[in-house]
């Protein structure tokens, strides 16, 4: 799957969670930024392990790793080349 297929697979999902728009692919969707409440992040992580049959176990381990959508796709790259 191409990079830009995720970013995109992403964007729109967190885009309907959210109800916001988003401009910026490094912006910060989590606290900093109030995007994404804890409710929707669990949404988010289901979404991505469903639709990427990937797990994120350690998806939160380090917060800002996967701190913007660009982060997000580099996460999901890397869990899917390692299968």
């Amino acid at each position: 799957m191409l990079r830009e297929e995720i970013i995109l697979i992403v964007k729109d999902e967190l885009e309907a969670i959210a109800k916001k728009s988003i401009n910026d692919l490094d912006e910060d969707i989590f606290f900093k930024s109030r995007f994404l409440d804890s409710l929707n992040m669990l949404n988010l992580i289901i979404f991505i392990e469903c639709r990427f049959n990937i797990r994120l176990e350690s998806f939160f381990i380090d917060r800002e790793k996967v701190s913007s959508i660009n982060k997000i796709t580099d996460y999901i790259e890397k869990e899917l080349t390692q299968r």
